[in-house]
């Protein structure tokens, strides 16, 4: 974890936000948009690289929206933005690209029990992160789910089909042996 802290120091000394250690989460936040951003473009151009037909623009740009989205509730009520993990993100597309395949919101294996998972579907004109993040809330045992406090990453999928989108947010949180908890 010092090592990522270290590589956010130095990325943000070089775009000009020098942050000593009682600000450095403040100027993380400041920071989140900016990085989700990055990782669109990385997640873009990593499907690229691998052959995978990479995702349309504007669900790309949902799946950031979602980020930023989620991480604002949070800030709302005084909690910490959570970074995406590139990997969690992935398998996340994959299930919602499942999903929309399906038809159906599968169930998700789970073999280390620290995921959390919200999924829904809903018409493709209505897939924004506004939308999307105020139904989660609009439901008390999906806002607690996404206004959870211990969660230490998030990936994000978006898939559409027939006229329908289809979204999973996935958490994971530190594991009950771990040192961190």
């Amino acid at each position: 974890m010092e090592g990522l802290a270290a590589q956010a120091r130095v990325l943000l000394e070089k775009w000009g936000m020098a942050p000593t250690h009682a600000s450095f989460i403040e100027s993380i936040a400041k920071a989140i948009p900016i990085l989700s951003i990055l990782l669109t473009l990385i997640i873009t151009l990593n499907g690229i690289s691998t052959g995978t037909a990479p995702q349309p623009p504007a669900l790309a740009q949902v799946r950031t929206d979602i980020l930023n989205k989620i991480n604002y509730e949070r800030n709302q009520q005084g909690l910490v933005g959570i970074a995406p993990e590139i990997p969690l993100h992935d398998a996340a597309q994959q299930i919602a690209q499942g999903n929309a395949d399906s038809g159906v919101e599968g169930t998700i294996p789970d073999p280390e029990g620290n995921l959390v998972v919200l999924q829904m579907h809903l018409p493709y004109a209505e897939a924004n992160a506004d939308t999307i993040i105020d139904r989660f809330l609009a439901s008390p045992e999906h806002a607690d789910l996404l206004l959870a406090k211990d969660y230490e990453a998030i990936g994000i999928g978006v898939a559409y089909k027939n006229d329908l989108s289809w979204v999973v947010v996935q958490f994971t949180e530190p594991a009950l042996d771990s040192v961190e908890s």
